[in-house]
C-alpha cells in the first residue's frame, strides 16, 4: 500500500488541539483553586497594580498600563475555576495573602499565561494562523503579509472605538494623607470633597459612543443613560479614592519606621484590593450620584457578580469589577475605571439573557449607529443623506449624495457588540461579509437604475453619478477574510468617518466616490503612528513553548487620537 503524503498543517493543528485539551486539564488541577477567593484574587490584582504603578515601596520600574490592563482582562478567563474557591476572607488582607505559597504564586503566573493561550485558540480553530510543530512546542504565524497587515488595521479600528478617558485625575495628596492617618474614622470634608471632585471629573472626561437610543435605554435596561453615566462616574470615583488612599499609605510607610511602617505598608495593600462592606459602597454612590437606589442596583447588575457561588458575568476579557463576598464588595480600583464602559452592559445582557437581548436590544443597535453616522456624514461638505432607502424590495441603510461632485455612496451598517474576545470577533466578521453581500446586490445594478434612485430620493436631476460603497461598523470588521471581501469599498466606524470629516473641513464639496481610498488612508495613517511593530513572543504554557505573533502598539498615541475623534 502506498502511504499518502502527510499534511503538515493538518497534523500540527491536530497536535495543538490535543495539547489544548491537556492544558485545560492541567489548569483545572492547579492547587490555587483550593484557596480562598480573596487570597488568589487579591494576589492577582496586586500584581496588576505593580504593572500600572511601576511598583510600590520605592520599587522603581517603568509603569506598564497595557500589562496591568491585560492582567485584569485575563482573570476573566479564570471565572469557572474561581467559582470553585472558598469564601473565607481571613482576619485581614495580610492574613489572606499568607495562604498563597511560593508554589502557588508560580501557578498564578502559569494560569495567566494559560489565559493568554485561551485568547488565541479560537482564532487557531478558525484557521487564522499557520501552525508549525517545533522541538519545544508550536509556532503560530500569519499565513501571509496581507493577513498580518489587515489584522493590524482591524486592531486600530477596534482601539479607536474604545471608551476614552481624556485626562488623568489631578491628585492632591494632602486630603488623602489626612484621611489615611485617621482611617477608619474619616474627616467628612476631605472624604466628600475628594469623592465629589473625582465624580465630577469622571462624569466630564469619559467619552464614548451611545449604543442605543434614550427611550430604548430606559425601556430595556430599566435606567436612563444619564443615570448609568452618573453611577459609572461614582464607581470610578470610588476607585480613584481607593488609589489615592493607597498612595497616601505608601508615602507614609516610606517615611515611617518600625510598627507604623508595617501598618501603613499593609494599609497600602488593603486599599489596592479593598474589601468594603457593600452598604458603605452603595451609600457613597447614593451620596454623590443622586440616582434612586433601585436604579443603582439595576446598573450594578452589569458590573458585579458572586465571587464563589451564583451567577457570574465575567468572560472574554471582561472582568466584573465588583466581586460579592457575603455582605461585602471585593474590588479592583483599576477595574472600576477600566471595566465600566457602556459596551460591557450589552456584553453582559447578551451573555445572561440572550432572548431579552435579541428581542429588545439587537434591533436598537443599528438605528442608533445610523443616527450617529448620519450626523457625521452630513458634516461632509455638500453632502446630503437619506437613511433606510427602499429599492426593489431591498433596503439601503444610508445613501449620501453630493450634487457638486455628482457622487454618491451606499452604506450598509452592521452594529454588533464590539468584540471582547474571539467569539464576538467572529460575529463581527460574519456581519461584515453579510454587508458586502448586500452592497454587491446594489453594485450590480445598471447605472441608469442607480441614477434613478438618486433622482427619486434627493429630488435632483442627476445622471452618470459616480458611486462608492461602504461597510459601517460600531468598531472593527474581522480577520483578513473580511478585509479582503471589502476590497474597493470603504471600511468605516464612527471614529474613522469623523477623521475624514476633520480632514476636509473647510472644503466646498466632497467626492463620495473617493471614500474607499480616503478611509483606507485614514486607518493606514493612524496605524503608521500607532503600530510600533510585529514581533514574536514565546508563551510557556505548562512547559510547552508556543511562539506567537504579537503586535506592539503606541497606546498613548492611539489614546490621544481616540479622545480627539470621540470629542465631536
Amino acid at each position: 500500500m502506498v502511504e499518502m503524503p502527510r499534511d503538515p498543517q493538518k497534523a500540527a493543528r491536530q497536535a495543538l488541539a490535543a495539547f489544548e485539551e491537556q492544558a485545560d486539564k492541567t489548569m483545572a488541577a492547579l492547587s490555587i483553586w483550593a484557596l480562598p477567593f480573596r487570597s488568589i484574587y487579591s494576589s492577582v490584582i496586586l500584581g496588576a497594580d505593580a504593572a500600572f504603578s511601576g511598583g510600590r515601596m520605592n520599587v522603581d520600574r517603568k509603569p506598564d498600563v497595557e500589562k496591568g490592563s491585560t492582567m485584569l482582562a485575563r482573570i476573566s478567563y479564570w471565572r469557572p475555576y474561581l467559582s470553585r474557591t472558598t469564601a473565607e476572607i481571613g482576619r485581614d488582607l495580610e492574613n489572606a495573602l499568607g495562604a498563597v505559597t511560593l508554589k502557588m504564586h508560580a501557578e498564578i503566573r502559569q494560569a495567566l499565561i494559560y489565559a493568554h493561550f485561551c485568547e488565541l485558540m479560537p482564532f487557531v480553530h478558525r484557521g487564522a494562523f499557520r501552525i508549525e510543530e517545533t522541538k519545544e512546542g508550536f509556532r503560530l504565524s500569519y499565513p501571509n503579509e496581507d493577513a498580518s497587515h489587515f489584522e493590524a488595521l482591524d486592531v486600530i479600528a477596534s482601539e479607536l472605538a474604545l471608551t476614552a478617558i481624556e485626562k488623568h485625575f489631578p491628585f492632591d495628596p494632602a486630603p488623602f494623607l489626612r484621611m489615611i492617618e485617621t482611617w477608619p474614622r474619616l474627616v467628612g470634608k476631605d472624604f466628600t470633597g475628594v469623592l465629589r471632585a473625582a465624580f465630577d471629573f469622571h462624569l466630564k472626561n469619559v467619552h464614548e459612543d451611545v449604543f442605543i437610543g434614550a427611550e430604548a435605554y430606559e425601556r430595556v435596561l430599566g435606567f436612563t443613560h444619564d443615570e448609568f453615566k452618573r453611577v459609572r462616574a461614582a464607581l470610578m470615583a470610588y476607585g480613584t479614592w481607593c488609589l489615592g488612599m493607597a498612595n497616601a499609605a505608601e508615602a507614609s510607610a516610606i517615611q515611617e519606621k518600625g510598627k507604623r511602617q508595617v501598618y501603613f505598608a499593609n494599609e497600602c495593600l488593603e486599599w489596592l484590593a479593598p474589601l468594603h462592606v457593600s452598604e458603605m459602597v452603595l451609600g457613597v454612590i447614593d451620596q454623590i450620584a443622586d440616582v434612586p437606589r433601585n436604579r443603582v442596583d439595576m446598573t450594578l447588575r452589569y458590573f458585579q457578580e458572586a465571587a464563589v457561588a451564583g451567577e457570574t458575568i465575567s468572560g472574554e476579557g471582561f472582568l466584573a469589577p465588583i466581586q460579592v463576598v457575603e455582605n461585602s464588595f471585593l474590588m479592583s480600583p483599576r477595574a472600576l475605571q477600566l471595566m465600566t464602559p457602556e459596551r460591557n452592559i450589552l456584553y453582559v445582557l447578551n451573555k445572561i439573557d440572550r432572548k431579552r437581548f435579541n428581542d429588545l436590544v439587537s434591533g436598537e443597535l443599528e438605528p442608533s449607529l445610523l443616527a450617529h453616522a448620519r450626523l457625521i456624514f452630513e458634516a461632509l461638505p455638500g453632502v446630503g443623506v437619506k437613511t433606510n432607502v427602499i429599492w426593489a424590495g431591498r433596503e439601503i441603510d444610508l445613501i449620501g449624495y453630493c450634487h457638486n461632485t455628482n457622487s454618491a455612496v451606499q452604506v450598509q451598517a452592521k452594529a454588533a457588540i464590539p468584540a471582547n474576545g474571539a467569539r464576538m470577533t467572529q460575529q463581527l466578521e460574519t456581519n461584515t461579509l453579510k454587508a458586502v453581500e448586500q452592497l454587491k446586490a446594489f453594485e450590480d445594478l445598471v447605472p441608469e437604475d442607480k441614477d434613478a434612485i438618486i433622482r427619486a430620493v434627493f429630488n435632483v436631476d442627476a445622471g452618470n453619478v459616480r458611486w462608492s460603497s461602504a461597510v459601517l461598523s460600531r468598531s472593527s470588521f474581522g480577520t483578513v477574510r473580511a478585509w479582503q471581501a471589502m476590497e474597493g469599498r470603504a471600511a468605516l466606524n464612527l471614529q474613522l468617518l469623523q477623521s475624514i470629516v476633520n480632514d476636509v473641513a473647510g472644503d466646498d464639496a466632497f467626492d463620495l466616490a473617493s471614500l474607499p481610498e480616503r478611509a483606507l488612508k485614514v486607518v493606514s495613517d493612524i496605524a503608521a503612528k500607532g503600530v510600533k511593530s510585529w514581533r514574536e513572543e514565546t508563551l510557556d504554557v505548562f512547559g510547552t513553548k508556543i511562539v506567537i505573533p504579537l503586535l506592539d502598539l503606541d497606546n498613548p498615541e492611539i489614546g490621544r487620537t481616540r479622545a480627539l475623534l470621540l470629542r465631536r
